[in-house]
């Protein structure tokens, strides 16, 4: 299931940070299965099967948490370069009001299919104000409609995908101009929580609630 989620959604962008910490909790829960087969299996009374279960336990930890903690950096990695590109877009449309699919796919060193798919998720999570692409081109609502958006887009924005700073060739920022726009505008990001049950990142918005991804709890802001 893990492996037919993650072929089915890995070409986006927004997913491949949480199909990443997933392939880590899968890692996690095996080694747990593991670990509790073998309690059973072992007679723990007897300190040759206590012994052999520490080293099983040590082998496995090595064998199946070590690329779980790796598919987690990949994950949080994955999310950060995400972030930056969403910056990259907001500036691009919003500020540059660069509305060609193609101008924004050399900008962002991203292919067309990528920003299509990048912008219809902005637009979807309301980071973009409404609007549809057609014939390749990002058709927004009127101006009225983006003053009135962006009164609440820098209240409510909190980026879900982590506000540390990420450095890396394949997403630079467009120019100097840019850096100096989004240094002062740290407060658009949408709201990102942990869920209690499974630990993965979720997109919450205030006094709202929404399902978990992965585990189906119901998580509050």
């Amino acid at each position: 299931m893990t492996l037919f989620r993650v072929l089915t959604t890995h070409v986006h962008h927004s997913r491949k940070g949480r199909n990443h910490r997933l392939i880590g909790w899968l890692w996690v829960y095996t080694y747990i299965l593991i670990m509790g087969l073998f309690i059973l299996a072992f007679d723990l009374n007897n300190p040759e099967d206590v012994q052999l279960f520490w080293d099983s336990a040590w082998l496995y930890g090595v064998i199946l948490l070590i690329p779980a903690i790796a598919f987690f950096i990949l994950g949080s990695r994955a999310d950060r370069k995400f972030s930056l590109l969403l910056h990259q877009y907001y500036h691009l449309v919003i500020n540059r009001r660069i509305k060609e699919i193609d101008h924004i796919a050399v900008a962002t060193k991203q292919s067309p299919n990528h920003v299509i798919r990048d912008l219809d998720f902005m637009i979807t999570e309301h980071m973009l104000p409404f609007g549809r692409i057609q014939n390749g081109i990002l058709d927004l609502e009127t101006e009225e409609y983006h003053e009135a958006y962006d009164d609440d887009y820098d209240e409510e924005y909190v980026d879900e995908y982590g506000d540390e700073e990420y450095e890396d060739e394949e997403y630079e920022y467009v120019d100097e101009e840019y850096v100096d726009e989004y240094d002062e505008s740290e407060d658009r990001r949408p709201r990102s929580m942990e869920c209690p049950s499974c630990g993965a990142r979720i997109i919450v918005y205030a006094n709202d609630e929404k399902e978990c991804d992965y585990c189906g709890n119901v998580i509050s802001a």
